[in-house]
């Protein structure tokens, strides 16, 4: 299986997370193995490293916290299936000691989408299905209100028939990603209602027996 395109979704929003995780080490959040204050190269350099999947720069469980997702996400990647398993479900125990952090949402996602994808690469539909599900089973994130979800899984669900799973995981996705209504900056406003127009042609087309054709899906 070809984990590279799978995952491809992560580089979209590693930026965005690497911006807010300096944040916190460099004391314009709160600071986690960081003095308040400290903007040293550094540590913006360790920030960095821990949201790109570095284990070994975490100095504490929040940083590890930060780092499982991705690093997870890279073993899958690389073909390392038994240590991304073993990396997600690690996350998938920590998440919930953490549901209000900003990272909360991606750690649901990460988890369960590494999951998910390993349960139907061994022909274990039910379980991918209920990974998929748990994975927009949040409040979403920065990343996420942003960019969306990665949609590769469902895509594959998609592709076996599993329509009905698929559409209830579009619906959990729209709470986040595709809800003007929510929303007060104009700007944003407009983008969700575009993502709910996309979310609505692509339940038409699923329920037409189709797999949406759409770049997010590849």
């Amino acid at each position: 299986m070809n984990y590279l395109r799978t995952f491809k979704f992560a580089s979209k929003c590693h930026l965005v997370a690497v911006l807010m995780l300096v944040g916190f080490l460099t004391g314009t959040g709160r600071s986690i193995g960081a003095e308040e204050g400290d903007g040293s190269p550094e540590e913006r350099e360790r920030g960095m490293k821990l949201i790109g999947g570095d284990l070994s720069v975490a100095t504490n469980e929040v940083e590890r916290f930060y780092a499982l997702g991705p690093a997870a996400r890279n073993a899958l990647r690389d073909g390392k299936v038994k240590e991304a398993e073993a990396l997600a479900t690690e996350l998938a125990r920590l998440a919930p000691k953490y549901k209000q952090d900003w990272n909360y949402g991606n750690a649901i996602e990460n988890a369960n989408q590494v999951l998910g994808q390993i349960a139907l690469s061994k022909g274990d539909v039910r379980e991918a299905k209920k990974r998929l599900l748990a994975s927009a089973d949040s409040k979403g994130s920065p990343q996420l209100n942003s960019f969306g979800p990665d949609f590769s899984l469902a895509r594959k669900l998609a592709e076996k028939g599993e329509s009905e799973t698929v559409i209830a995981f579009l619906d959990s996705v729209a709470r986040f990603w595709a809800n003007p209504d929510e929303r007060t900056e104009l700007n944003s406003k407009r983008i969700a209602s575009e993502h709910l127009k996309q979310l609505k042609s692509w339940k038409e087309q699923l329920r037409a027996g189709k797999v949406p054709d759409d770049p997010k899906w590849r």
